[in-house]
């Protein structure tokens, strides 16, 4: 694909050329691993896998080839599948013994909820499944005892009210008032959070039935 240039350029640009630079990262961060298991390793291996969301759009559809919405398409597609990855080492590895899914829980949601936000903005109906999905990100985040899911639901809960304060009451006067609303609702809702964090996630996962329960990952 070409030559990739100076190693200052693996930040700004996004290149087929850096995919062989990515898995020789990985390669040499799953080598680290195997012998020290230390979790601080799987960083190297998470942050290369968001920037390998980006370098494989060129790679796989051509460095001129490609729209927008397929480059969202494919780090959506690449996030979800790391997330995924992320939870069976969740659930493999109890906390107690070391946080070896954290960096990959949190690149995973960095290409899963950059590609779904970025994407070109549709009817109010998609609008409307995106702030679903966001409000999922944080239930799971409560199910999983992993708040880097709230960060980023709460992120697209609060983008979707936005833009509700702003298409209903656009070019009008209410439009601060609205928003300001909007704003102590977020602020209400973080206090709620907060303060019923163990209620919530006992009633939620009384409603899962035990064979979910039974594959969630343990902190012991």
């Amino acid at each position: 694909e070409g030559d990739p240039g100076g190693y200052r350029n693996y930040h700004l640009w996004v290149k087929a050329s850096w995919f062989y630079m990515e898995i020789g990262t990985i390669v040499a961060a799953l080598t680290a691993l195997w012998w020290i298991r230390f979790p601080f390793l799987t960083l190297p291996i998470a942050y290369t896998l968001w920037y390998m969301s980006m370098d494989l759009t060129p790679l796989i559809f051509g460095e001129t080839e490609y729209t927008w919405d397929e480059r969202c398409l494919l780090s959506f597609w690449f996030g979800l599948f790391t997330l995924i990855i992320a939870f069976m080492i969740d659930r493999r590895i109890r906390r107690s013994q070391g946080d070896f899914a954290f960096w990959l829980y949190l690149s995973g949601l960095m290409a899963f909820w950059g590609g779904l936000t970025f994407m070109e903005a549709g009817d109010e109906w998609q609008r409307f499944i995106y702030f679903v999905i966001n409000f999922g990100l944080i239930l799971i985040s409560i199910v999983l005892r992993r708040r880097v899911f709230v960060l980023f639901g709460a992120m697209g809960v609060i983008g979707y009210l936005g833009h509700l304060a702003y298409s209903v009451f656009e070019n009008s006067l209410l439009f601060p008032i609205a928003l300001s609303f909007v704003g102590v609702l977020i602020i209400f809702g973080g206090i709620q959070y907060q303060k019923y964090f163990p209620q919530w996630e006992a009633r939620l996962r009384r409603g899962l039935p035990a064979v979910i329960l039974q594959s969630l990952p343990r902190e012991d």
